[in-house]
């Protein structure tokens, strides 16, 4: 953990950065090759944005007003959103010679895509579009219920039998993690209270990293932990066989000490994790164009007769290259238009706080 020179500084985390890099990682490769559950790595960008939120937010001596919250994350989520749903548009039209249809309508859930509504229950019938963006909606609108009902007064307990209790419905009407766009009851969407799930042990988690940062750790013992976290994690990507399935309801729970233990930033894999600092930069950039990539390289180079496998290099180097320019050209321009577009009409002040949140 790095801590930058001035006094009223906070930590940015750049092993939780790595993490975040390597999750992003982790979705790209689930999708190209559908061989392990690299969909649980979305759960941890949701432990991770609970994280980061309440140390940026949450647990911060500077207060922040309503106005400048929606601002920040509309700032950070939209513009490359935006440009991960038109891309999609594009290329799938272009590649499939026809606009994309959904059984819920194209033109609607076009709009709630344009709105950040199309995981909210509206779409009984499946993802649509740039169907990863399905977890920006959630995380969005979890935002703002944990800056509306999320207190440092809020019980531990409390938020851990939230957790508890969303992922024992998930299990018992879905018996997997991996749901999204269902909803249960006719009320309650999945997605969301997945995501809930996940997010409220992320506050949990900062929570942990707050008492152990004041401990005095043998950095043998951090690393013991940082390996059996690891190894857990592994187990839930990797286990083979209908056992393993329903043990991946367990994920966001071994998230969240890999979480605290990673930002601790005193064992051996943190330190090593750091080094993957670059890839957490562009993962949010990584995460929605990976999608697009896939569709190119699979539709472009299928005449080659390669398999995915043997094509991953291509894959994932051509990923790299246009996610490291969309964060260039897209994010960063865009988030500091909006904020400034905010600083100018509301007078908000921006200032980079403790890292960025995963915004996946």
């Amino acid at each position: 953990m790095t801590m930058p020179h001035d006094n009223n500084a906070r930590p940015y985390f750049q092993a939780l950065d790595g993490l975040r890099g390597l999750a992003a990682i982790a979705v790209a490769l689930f999708h190209w090759l559908l061989s392990f559950a690299g969909f649980l790595a979305v759960d941890f960008f949701l432990v991770l944005s609970g994280f980061i939120l309440a140390h940026r937010y949450l647990y911060s001596d500077q207060p922040t007003g309503t106005g400048r919250f929606v601002l920040s994350r509309i700032a950070r989520l939209y513009p490359m959103h935006l440009f991960g749903l038109l891309s999609y548009a594009i290329v799938y039209t272009l590649l499939a010679g026809s606009i994309p249809r959904y059984p819920d309508g194209t033109l609607f859930t076009f709009v709630q895509q344009l709105t950040m509504t199309h995981n909210i229950g509206l779409n009984p019938h499946g993802q649509t579009w740039n169907v990863q963006s399905w977890s920006i909606s959630v995380e969005f609108w979890l935002n703002l219920a944990f800056f509306c009902w999320i207190r440092r007064s809020t019980s531990s307990l409390g938020l851990l039998m939230m957790s508890i209790a969303g992922l024992a419905i998930i299990h018992g009407l879905t018996g997997s993690i991996d749901t999204t766009y269902q909803n249960y009851f006719q009320v309650i969407n999945s997605g969301l209270l997945r995501g809930w799930s996940s997010f409220v042990l992320g506050v949990l988690a900062y929570r942990g990293w707050l008492w152990a940062r004041e401990q005095d750790w043998q950095s043998w013992a951090i690393t013991l932990g940082e390996c059996i976290a690891v190894l857990c994690v592994l187990a839930l990507f990797f286990g083979r066989g209908e056992s393993m399935k329903p043990m991946q309801i367990f994920a966001p729970l071994v998230f969240a000490p890999l979480v605290t233990i990673f930002a601790l930033e005193q064992g051996l894999l943190a330190r090593l994790s750091t080094r993957c600092q670059w890839l957490g930069t562009i993962s949010y950039s990584i995460y929605l164009n990976h999608l697009v990539v896939l569709m190119l390289v699979d539709t472009g180079l299928k005449g080659l007769g390669m398999s995915h496998a043997a094509l991953t290099p291509i894959y994932l180097g051509g990923l790299l290259l246009y996610s490291m320019a969309t964060y260039r050209w897209i994010e960063v321009p865009g988030r500091k238009w909006l904020l400034g577009l905010g600083s100018a009409t509301r007078g908000i002040r921006y200032a980079k706080g403790a890292g960025e949140e995963p915004g996946a």
